[in-house]
């Protein structure tokens, strides 16, 4: 009996000592082993049971010199980006709500640099640490580069790479563009697009159909979306009411932002966040005490009351022997185009050019004898195209097309256009020639159709060089300048053997 009893107090007494114990606090970084610009991921376990109102003390040191020692803060996970080679320690202090203190601590060698990843998904942290030695003016990347990393965004999601795209290269392109207030914006934007070759506009874009229209067709654009703090509207969802924001700086969002919401998606839902640390995959960084870069979703109405300036990428692309290529384009035609490609002017065939997204390398041809109205996607009238202009198709709704046309991007109505594709064989061509001569001033008359009672669209002077498309009776159909129309077949010279006189005749009517 006594020896039960003896047991059973031995129990207990080890069950009162287990339960008692104190475990120590804890720290772990990942990875292990870092690389210089990485971001080390540090998570802090506190030891107590008890560790509610509990604080953390970061510090930070490389190869036994200290770098970083901070105050109490109430982030148990956050993170760092190593900025030399060497062996860093990081210690963390748990402070208990009743005084009392723990102390953990981390090796993490740093060796090399980490691989310059870029690309549509890239996202700088501007508030990582990193950017303090970067100078952009009289001042800083961490400071006042949001404008910059908004940029360097934009460009690596229209197909940019290189160190000529990273921010703090464009903060020395660009630094002219700073000012005591901050980046000039617009100015920054205009001066990038001549050199980058996107479109731009003057005005900020605060309506709210374009803007949704401008989204989906893949333009960007860089806007204040909170006083003194720029980011970056990079896409819209399916409904047309969330815009997808690529932020370099969310703690200053958050803490700025008035009469807006900002959500993530979870199981396919919006969920409204409070906090930058609510967004999944934040990253807090304790030497700052600010969150990295993040992507999130808010509302068209926000984003299109603070105004967005356009970033438009190039639409047309060339594929040629080096591969497909952005491209400019000078004049578009049914058999061949006019395009400038890095600088330099040549004509190709439109074959080889791609262009919009389900409706790629179609075109388009106003088959209406007077002007045909450019629409903007409310319906509002943007510009005026002629009859027989070639037009590339962007896009296919219910009734209408959306086109390009000097370089705006509207809408016409399928009734007043025909579909045509570009020519997939042989090309045809000649040269407008009078009384056999290819020279000279004279000019011929190009009609609507394949009659001298048709209605004359364009005037063309002798020697110019026509795709010829195809012959109906005494004429031919024959495209030059971006437009389609018919010629008669006596001021056309297929063989190239013209005579080159001098004559000057006009066409009579």
């Amino acid at each position: 009996m006594r020896k039960r009893c003896f047991l059973i107090g031995l129990l207990l007494g080890l069950t009162l000592l287990s339960a008692g114990a104190v475990a120590e606090a804890r720290v772990t970084a990942a990875p292990a082993e870092a690389r210089v610009g990485e971001t080390v991921e540090i998570q802090v376990l506190p030891g107590e049971a008890e560790s509610e109102g509990a604080k953390v003390i970061y510090a930070l040191s490389v190869d036994g010199k200290n770098v970083f020692q901070g105050e109490e803060d109430d982030h148990f996970t956050a993170a760092f980006s190593p900025r030399q080679e060497g062996t860093y320690e990081l210690q963390a202090a748990v402070v208990f709500a009743d005084g009392t203190q723990e102390t953990a601590s981390v090796q993490i060698p740093v060796s090399g640099r980490k691989e310059d990843v870029q690309g549509p998904e890239m996202i700088y942290s501007q508030k990582d640490g990193s950017w303090k030695d970067k100078v952009y003016a009289k001042s800083d990347l961490d400071n006042a580069g949001c404008a910059i990393f908004t940029l360097s965004h934009a460009l690596q999601r229209m197909g940019w790479t290189g160190e000529d795209i990273r921010p703090e290269t464009l903060a020395v392109t660009y630094r002219k563009c700073y000012t005591k207030n901050g980046t000039a914006n617009a100015r920054l934007i205009y001066q990038a697009g001549q050199v980058y070759g996107y479109g731009t506009g003057n005005n900020l874009q605060k309506n709210k159909v374009e803007l949704r229209e401008g989204l989906r067709n893949g333009d960007l654009y860089s806007f204040g979306i909170v006083i003194g703090h720029i980011a970056l509207m990079a896409g819209i969802d399916e409904a047309g009411q969330k815009v997808l924001v690529v932020d370099s700086a969310p703690s200053a969002t958050f803490e700025r932002i008035k009469k807006g919401k900002i959500y993530y998606l979870a199981d396919d839902a919006y969920v409204e966040a409070k906090t930058p640390g609510e967004i999944p995959g934040a990253e807090y960084f304790f030497e700052t005490g600010y969150y990295g870069g993040l992507s999130y979703y808010m509302d068209l109405e926000y984003c299109a009351r603070r105004g967005g300036r356009l970033i438009r990428p190039r639409w047309l692309s060339y594929s040629g022997a080096d591969g497909k290529i952005g491209a400019a384009l000078e004049e578009i035609g049914i058999g061949e185009s006019r395009i400038t490609v890095n600088g330099k002017e040549m004509t190709v065939p439109t074959r080889t050019l791609t262009w919009g997204e389900t409706q790629s390398g179609s075109l388009a041809v106003v088959t209406e004898k007077k002007n045909i109205r450019l629409n903007s996607a409310e319906g509002k009238r943007i510009g005026a195209i002629a009859p027989g202009q070639i037009l590339p198709v962007i896009r296919e709704e219910e009734d209408r097309l959306m086109v390009i046309y000097k370089d705006d991007r509207g809408y016409v109505q399928k009734d007043e256009v025909e579909r045509v594709e570009p020519l997939a064989g042989e090309i045809l061509k000649g040269k407008i020639s009078v009384n056999g001569s290819t020279s000279g001033r004279a000019t011929v008359k190009v009609r609507f159709g394949p009659s001298e009672k048709q209605k004359i669209i364009e005037n063309w002077k002798t020697g110019t060089e026509v795709t010829l498309l195809g012959k109906e009776d005494a004429f031919w159909q024959v495209e030059a300048k971006g437009k389609r129309g018919w010629i008669h077949e006596d001021y056309i010279t297929t063989n190239g053997e013209a005579k080159t006189d001098g004559t000057e005749v006009n066409q009579g009517e």
